[in-house]
């Protein structure tokens, strides 16, 4: 099992091409890499969507509803992210929870982390720092938390299409 919180991004194996090029961008301009770099890595994060196909494993996958509407790349990339995320919403082994604005939420969504079975890793603007055991654990609870505040299957697609709308300005 795969799960995955986010505050503003939208989780990497969600993510278009070009909203996940630009999220590496970002990652080039912050640290100063080769911008040689960005169109292998942005090939290789594609690479890892087959992952989802695979019905033997289960992923979570819960966003605050900031990661629908921050502009962190040029509205038409954000548009079709968006559409991506309507189409895998329907997928047996995926579940996506958007946190919506106005929630009161008693676990505050600090930071974006995932959890691969027992080991957490949690992404800052330096680099990973991964967790196991106790504090993997409470980083399970986190994310049990916050799953409790989110809003799945149809109410999740009303706030993806009215994310849309607002961005389309209808």
């Amino acid at each position: 099992m795969i799960r995955n919180a986010e505050i503003v991004y939208i989780p990497g194996l969600l993510q278009t091409a070009e909203y996940a090029r630009h999220r590496i961008q970002e990652g080039v301009g912050l640290h100063g890499a080769d911008e040689q770099e960005i169109a292998a890595a942005t090939a290789e994060r594609v690479r890892r969507h087959q992952i989802l196909y695979d019905t033997s494993k289960r992923f979570e996958f819960v966003v605050t509803e900031a990661a629908l509407r921050l502009l962190l790349c040029p509205a038409e990339v954000q548009l079709a992210q968006l559409d991506r995320l309507l189409a895998l919403a329907g997928m047996p082994n995926l579940q996506f929870g958007i946190i919506p604005f106005g929630v009161y939420l008693p676990t505050a969504p600090q930071n974006g982390f995932i959890l691969f079975d027992d080991l957490a890793v949690v992404e800052t603007f330096i680099g990973e720092t991964m967790h196991h055991g106790d504090e993997a654990e409470a980083y399970a609870h986190a994310m049990d938390r916050l799953n409790a505040e989110a809003v799945f299957d149809e109410p999740a697609r009303q706030l993806i299409i009215r994310a849309i709308q607002s961005l389309r300005g209808v």
